[in-house]
């Protein structure tokens, strides 16, 4: 019968599907912030070390020869190991392998990097958009699993003119719900200026200036921490950047890109500054690849075609499709081998 050490080897090499482009960043976003976030339906959480504990019991109280057999084949296939350690260190339950990986190999930016000039902000429509994001198994099963909300206004930032978007996660009875941030941006560039976010016993905290960056993290409570860092902006001081772990931010801003029939352009997304090794900073790559009348919630717009690509995390696409009238973000789309993630407008309210 397989051992301890050998048994809870082999349960560590399973294989487990690839997070979604969403997933991972949320996951370093809670543990910054403290939150544990919970989904829209009623289920049980249990934690994959106690379903890895529970089988290894399970095993050696009961001496199931054929399930010990079974997983020390497992453990000695590389098609299963390598993907599953893989997902294991982005997770954080085992060290990276090489701390420089995942620094290299940023690629450049695809198309023309969007400036300033490029920019129509007079285009930008006040007020809040309202989402639902819904999550379908194998083209079948359809639930619910998240409202976001995101609001534009204009504003002010140290006596200069900005526009200030909040985000957030929307929970029934919560306004703006488990995840709120404030971020200020430059009214003529769009670049950031301020991300502030609080959690439970946390403070958030990134500003810019032309060339750099700098973050602070702040973290009282039982696990205090205090961490912070700078890091230099390796673009110019024109190129429009997102300081976002995912492309939600782009929802408001959509309206003031050039789009057109086979229009394309990059900017930049910056993460986490202090999370070395992880990348602090890559492009995202847009490209209009079509014309579709889609019918959401909020109702039916003609819209450009979008595929958007990010390489922050890894390389993944996903598809917006962006009414060409006002330039609002109606629909987005991500697909995996057996899922597709998809949010789509339900509401909008003008103003500030």
């Amino acid at each position: 019968m397989m051992g301890h050490e050998e048994l809870r080897a082999a349960l560590r090499q399973l294989p487990a599907p690839e997070l979604s482009a969403e997933m991972w960043p949320r996951i370093q976003r809670s543990r910054v912030l403290g939150v544990r976030v919970a989904g829209q339906q009623r289920s049980i959480a249990i934690p994959w070390r106690w379903l890895a504990a529970a089988a290894i019991a399970g095993v050696l109280i009961g001496g199931s020869w054929i399930v010990s057999l079974s997983l020390s084949k497992l453990g000695r296939s590389s098609e299963m190991r390598e993907p599953f350690g893989d997902w294991l260190r982005r997770t954080g339950m085992l060290p990276p392998d090489d701390p420089r990986g995942s620094m290299s190999e940023v690629p450049p930016p695809r198309y023309a990097v969007i400036t300033t000039d490029d920019l129509d902000v007079t285009r930008l429509t006040e007020g809040t958009w309202h989402y639902t994001e819904t999550t379908t198994t194998d083209d079948v099963l359809t639930r619910l699993t998240g409202k976001i909300a995101i609001r534009l206004v204009r504003s002010n930032y140290q006596g200069r003119p900005a526009f200030m978007v909040n985000q957030g996660e929307e929970v029934a009875g919560i306004p703006w719900g488990l995840r709120a941030d404030t971020t200020h941006l430059d009214a003529a560039s769009l670049r950031p200026l301020r991300t502030v976010a609080y959690g439970k016993h946390v403070r958030f905290l990134q500003t810019f200036s032309a060339d750099s960056g700098y973050e602070a993290i702040v973290r009282t409570g039982p696990m205090p921490l205090t961490r912070s860092s700078w890091t230099a902006l390796p673009f110019s001081h024109d190129a429009l950047f997102i300081n976002d772990w995912s492309t939600t931010r782009l929802a408001v801003l959509l309206g003031a890109f050039p789009l057109a029939r086979r229009w394309s352009g990059s900017l930049y997304q910056v993460g986490y500054i202090t999370q070395v090794p992880q990348r602090s900073n890559a492009p995202i790559d847009l490209r209009v690849v079509g014309t579709d009348r889609v019918t959401v919630p909020a109702g039916t717009f003609d819209c450009w075609r979008l595929t958007v690509e990010t390489h922050l995390w890894r390389g993944e696409r996903e598809t917006f499709w962006v009414s060409r009238d006002d330039g609002w973000l109606i629909k987005r789309e991500r697909r995996y081998s057996d899922v597709t993630v998809a949010t789509q407008l339900t509401s909008y309210e003008p103003g500030s």
